[in-house]
Order: structure tokens, then sequence, then C-alpha cells
């Protein structure tokens, strides 16, 4: 009866710490959160700007977050790039919004993370 008390403990950790999500969850919640205040600011329509809807590349340890919303089309992103300072996250300006040839070189490094439709994908 031990054996199985244990064997079912064991198990239990493995399902709960597969489902425990990846370690930026909440860095991207939060600049998901920004982005659609900022657009909210300028009264600009903020459907569809969920992570089921974004590319979203982590850098340097969660230090930089690169964040792209397909359009209705689905063929064009525009990104944002946040930094975090401190605690928080700020926006970074004047950063292309292709993605391509940014003045960090994030475009040229491999990211710690990425996900695309709220999956994350592998690199």
């Amino acid at each position: 009866m031990r054996y199985v008390f244990i064997f079912l403990s064991l198990m239990m950790m493995f399902v709960l710490a597969a489902c425990g999500g990846n370690k930026y969850d909440d860095n991207i919640d939060e600049v998901i959160s920004l982005e659609k205040k900022e657009y909210k600011e300028y009264d600009l329509d903020t459907d569809g700007m969920e992570r089921e809807n974004a590319l979203i590349r982590v850098y340097d340890g969660g230090k930089y977050i690169q964040l792209g919303f397909y359009s209705d089309d689905q063929k064009r992103i525009t990104y944002s790039y946040y930094e975090k300072t401190g605690d928080s996250y700020k926006k970074l300006e004047r950063m292309p919004g292709s993605g391509e040839n940014d003045r960090l070189g994030l475009d040229r490094k491999t990211p710690d993370y990425e996900e695309d439709k709220g999956k994350e994908t592998k690199l």
C-alpha cells in the first residue's frame, strides 16, 4: 500500500510539473497588458491583441521581449520591443516595426523563448 501511495505521489508531481507553463509567462502577460494600455490611450482597437494571435520572442533571459500581433489577413506583423528595467518593462522607442536590423541586434540572436499564436515553438 505504501508503494502505491509513493507511485501516485510521483505521478502527480510529474503531471503538475508538465502543466506549469514557462518561466516567462508573467513577463509576457505584463508586456501584452502594457501594449493594450498604450493602444487604449490612443483610442485604438485592441481586438485580437491576445497571446493566441501574437508572435513573441524573449531575449537575454527576459531582459528584452519582442511582441507582434498578426493582422486580420495573418500575413503582416508590426513588432514592439520592451526592455526590463527594475521590476517592470518599458517600451523601447525608435525600434523597427519590421523586426529587422534593430539597434540591439536582437534580429541576429537566437531567442531564449519563442511563442507563435500561444504555442511554444522549438528553437
